[in-house]
């Protein structure tokens, strides 16, 4: 019986050691828990480290292997429970999806939390220690801020990037918020945009309109709204006029003149009042030359040009182009056409004064003139159709005399050459009889 008694005690105690394996080890009654997190603030689907620090009474650290479990009322505490070692479980914190306010809370038996005052960084911020509060995402956002760059797009349009700035009270920058981006004007590249580690979401605007812009992160939109504006471009006209003509006279159909085949025209630029101002404007003549007319700052600035007239039969055109920048880079170009109609054609008329000497007086002088149409002499070449020739620089209508000294029928001509190297040729038939 002694041994069957022995053997029922050792199974009990053996029993109640496998149950006392079983229980948990909490912290006795009158210990504090001090709870802080390595950052008060997170990003969503972020995470940061929790510590519980646990002592008894006495202030000593409680016995190793004390449970600590965790809560919160927003996202979760990975490992909900843990022991103690020297006095300290860590846990993690993640905070899921969801923005808000997650009150995180650390437990152990009898333990409460001692209280403490309000901090910030890894501290807690409520009066009882157990406790810590972590701001979850957007409901971190104090300020958003928006800026353009650059400020302003050309007069034909173009892209800024925008840029949100989302940080805390405390002025720190929040990590993965979503920022909306929104434009009265023009298009963006992404509406939404998350913040990266330095608190900052870009999107693209693009618009030729002015355009006001707002970020929104939370429930904090940026204010005031941002101004993209549009800026003056330069402005230019040009005209043009035959340089001989009067105000208003059409470049549409100029005569070269017959002299040197050129057509010398009058083009007037002009900056619009309401324009940017000018770094510079160039005129290109469209004949391979051009021409600098600087700042335009009078205003209008007038320049005259000769262009050659056409070869053939056919007019001839060109196109005189203004190209002005001004002093943001931007540019303009303006044009205007002329074209040019063959001049005149070159001829000579040659009569032979015949009436004043009568024909049939052999050895009587013969009056010859010459008329130029179409260009301008340079010198006259006679031939008068007996052997006898002569040269004579005089301006058209150029005359000369000749004496006959035998009958018979006579064709004289007269070769003329202008001053651009051109010729012509008239002839005259006359018949000289009788005697002198």
């Amino acid at each position: 019986m002694r041994d069957i008694f022995t053997y029922s005690a050792l199974v009990l105690v053996v029993a109640l050691l496998a149950a006392c394996d079983k229980v948990p080890l909490l912290a006795p009654t009158g210990s504090a828990i001090t709870l802080s997190a390595n950052s008060l603030v997170v990003p969503t689907n972020g995470t940061t480290g929790l510590t519980a620090f646990v002592t008894e009474s006495s202030g000593t650290p409680v016995q190793n292997g004390t449970t600590v479990r965790f809560t919160t009322t927003l996202g979760t505490v990975t490992p909900s429970e843990t022991q103690t070692t020297n006095g300290i479980a860590v846990a993690t914190f993640q905070a899921g999806a969801s923005s808000g306010i997650a009150e995180v809370h650390a437990i152990s038996g009898g333990a409460a939390g001692a209280t403490t005052s309000s901090g910030s960084g890894t501290t807690t911020t409520s009066s009882t220690a157990n406790v810590v509060k972590i701001t979850v995402g957007a409901a971190a956002v104090n300020t958003v801020t928006l800026r353009a760059n650059p400020s302003t797009v050309g007069p034909n349009g173009g892209s800024v990037e925008l840029i949100a700035s989302v940080i805390t009270e405390s002025g720190a920058p929040v990590l993965s918020v979503p920022v909306t981006f929104n434009a009265d004007q023009g298009t963006l590249t992404v509406q939404t945009v998350p913040t990266d580690v330095n608190g900052e979401a870009r999107t693209v605007l693009t618009t030729a309109q002015k355009t006001n812009v707002t970020a929104t992160a939370g429930t904090k939109t940026s204010t005031p709204a941002t101004v993209v504006d549009v800026r003056l471009g330069p402005g230019v006209t040009i005209t043009c006029a035959p340089a001989a003509g009067g105000a208003g006279s059409s470049c549409a159909n100029l005569q070269a003149s017959s002299s040197n085949n050129t057509a010398a025209v009058t083009f007037t630029v002009t900056r619009g009042a309401n324009t940017s101002t000018l770094r510079d404007a160039t005129i290109d003549f469209g004949d391979g030359t051009s021409q600098g007319l600087g700042t335009l700052a009078g205003g209008a600035v007038t320049v005259t040009h000769s262009y050659a007239g056409p070869t053939g039969s056919g007019p001839r055109g060109y196109t005189a182009t203004v190209r002005a920048t001004d002093v943001n880079n931007e540019t303009t170009n303006v044009s205007t056409s002329l074209t040019i109609t063959p001049r005149a054609p070159l001829s000579v008329d040659l009569t032979a004064d015949t009436t004043a000497t009568p024909v049939a007086n052999v050895g009587k002088l013969v009056t010859f003139t010459a008329t130029v149409n179409g260009g301008d002499p340079l010198k006259f070449d006679w031939d008068f159709g007996d052997g006898s020739t002569a040269t004579t620089a005089s301006p058209s209508p150029a005359k000369t005399s000749h004496v006959y000294r035998a009958n018979g029928l006579y064709t004289a001509t007269v070769t003329v050459t202008t001053t651009d190297g051109r010729t012509a040729i008239g002839r005259v038939e006359f018949i000289v009889s009788g005697v002198s």
